[in-house]
């Protein structure tokens, strides 16, 4: 097992009631995980664990002590889709949260619906920040992720580079450099993640 599945499938999942899924007769709650986030993206890099931890932040934060209720949940990136990786992030965000654009499910009989619940929009501020809103309530959270507090892999680099050009040992040690900044994400995300409560009338039960 490799480094970033340790790290993966060491990482608390992430529980939702999902009231779609219970309706279907599927399940009432979801389960996901660094791993399926991983899995998602088709890969496990500092950006996907980031959205991981946010949205777990968020919902911590929208629903206390409560179970999260995926599918109502708005999601607004200040950012052009294709802007860095905000693209990718909102993907994995959307992927744990329930929010999809156009493509999302419609609904049934005007509920369920996940269409429409992921937006982007670049005159937000600040540049990159997450908006989560429930539906419900109204109540938001703005959270801003500050990559550059991750440390910093010097050497990372070089190693990518000479790795690419087929050198086996510079893949291992770019590998391990990879792996221990996604460890820093998951371990303490408190040290990277900016949290502001937006529309203090919005309830959170």
């Amino acid at each position: 097992m490799s480094d970033l599945q340790q790290i993966a499938r060491s990482t608390a999942p992430i529980v939702l009631h999902d009231e779609l899924a219970a309706y279907l007769g599927f399940t009432p709650h979801l389960s996901y995980t660094l791993e399926d986030a991983g899995k998602f993206a088709g890969h496990l890099c500092p950006t996907v664990a980031t959205a991981f931890e946010m949205a777990r932040r968020a919902l911590l934060e929208l629903w206390a002590d409560q179970t999260p209720e995926r599918g109502h949940i708005k999601v607004d990136v200040a950012s052009q889709p294709d802007s860095f990786a905000n693209g990718p992030l909102a993907q994995v965000i959307g992927f744990v949260t329930g929010a999809a654009g156009v493509t999302g499910f419609k609904g049934i009989a005007g509920r369920f619906n996940r269409q429409n619940l992921l937006h982007f929009d670049a005159n937000l501020t600040p540049f990159g920040s997450v908006t989560f809103t429930r539906t419900d309530t109204g109540a938001a959270v703005r959270i801003s992720a500050l990559g550059e507090r991750i440390p910093g892999e010097p050497d990372m680099a070089p190693n990518m580079r000479a790795a690419l050009s087929g050198d086996a040992e510079a893949l291992l040690r770019f590998q391990a450099a990879w792996a221990r900044r996604v460890k820093f994400v998951v371990e303490h995300p408190e040290q990277i993640l900016d949290v502001q409560h937006l529309n203090p009338t919005g309830s959170r039960s």
